[in-house]
């Protein structure tokens, strides 16, 4: 009795540290980027800690949450390093804004129609420590440079649902 009393405290042990709540991967970089993007003077924060610039202003509504919209995009990484991208695509991409990360998501809700944004997604607001593709590590900030073409009517919503299963979400590699 006193061995398995004796195993039961060392497992315990062992694994109290696998139950922090620190990030799994420190990324000086991303944090680096993060502070002096922040420091610009054309640099928007919002309480959620996303960061945006406004390119070129739209006109117009702003989408909400359970919008669909068709829109222009680019994504990367602090390097540089493109991760996907619609511009050089013949369609643009359609989605709903409920079904991409969030920092995404609130980004186009600042928007109106024929706005370009550029937005900084900090972890907390896109994949976290647990990015869907290899080509992004943990902890990743992500840059969008974003053209809101479209606030699509409801009406052509469900004509939209066919196209959709292949592009729910321009980051879902």
């Amino acid at each position: 009795m006193k061995y398995i009393s004796l195993s039961i405290f060392l497992l315990i042990f062992l694994f109290s540290g696998c139950l922090e709540t620190e990030p799994l991967f420190d990324n000086e970089a991303d944090i680096e980027f993060l502070e002096e993007y922040a420091q610009r003077d054309d640099v928007i924060i919002t309480d959620s800690g996303l960061m945006y610039r406004v390119l070129e202003e739209g006109e117009g509504e702003s989408p909400v949450m359970t919008s669909q919209v068709r829109v222009h995009y680019e994504a990367k990484l602090i390097t540089g390093e493109i991760i996907g991208s619609s511009f050089d695509e013949d369609e643009p991409l359609v989605v709903i804004l409920h079904q991409v990360i969030s920092g995404f998501s609130e980004g186009l809700m600042l928007m109106q129609e024929d706005a370009e944004y550029e937005l900084v997604v900090p972890p907390e607001l896109g994949y976290g420590d647990f990015p869907p593709d290899s080509r992004i590590h943990p902890g990743a900030v992500l840059i969008f440079r974003v053209e809101l073409l479209e606030i699509i009517p409801e009406e052509e919503e469900e004509e939209e649902e066919d196209d959709f299963a292949a592009s729910v979400i321009p980051f879902d590699f």
